[in-house]
């Protein structure tokens, strides 16, 4: 199957489902709804993105249901498999959570919201210049 085929694939598949790991995790395309469990027990664990080119064209949704600054949920991709991958993704608070996409070369990393720090939502989108003077009329 070509690459361009693969697109095509993923909506001969009812997907009801998501998984819950405890433990490091490899991810298959088939994953779309990840709720990992990060706590003093199961200790900080990985999530394992499938690999960039067999996901092409799926959103992948990832919320931490328990996670501290000890015990993370790191998200990676698979074997630095992506173009322009800026580094793993630490979720490390209950409720943080990640929205992905695979275009087949690339993830692009949609958001990322942390309810631990307020301040460091990111959305993709640049943030708004507040340093700039206010408008003036003539």
């Amino acid at each position: 199957m070509s690459l361009e085929d693969r697109g095509a694939q993923h909506d001969k598949v009812v997907v009801d489902k998501y998984n819950d790991p405890g433990v490091n995790y490899q991810m298959t395309t088939l994953d779309y709804v990840m709720r990992p469990i990060a706590n003093g027990i199961t200790g900080a664990i990985r999530l394992t993105l499938p690999p960039v080119a067999e996901a092409k064209g799926r959103f992948y949704s990832i919320v931490a249901r328990t996670a501290d600054v000890t015990n993370t949920v790191i998200i990676e991709d698979c074997n630095n498999d992506s173009e322009c991958w800026e580094g793993d993704i630490t979720l490390n608070g209950k409720c943080d959570k990640a929205l992905l996409y695979s275009d087949g070369l690339c993830w692009h990393v949609l958001s990322v919201l942390t309810h631990s720090n307020q301040t460091s939502v990111t959305t993709g989108w640049p943030t708004p210049n507040t340093d700039a003077p206010p408008a003036t009329t003539s």
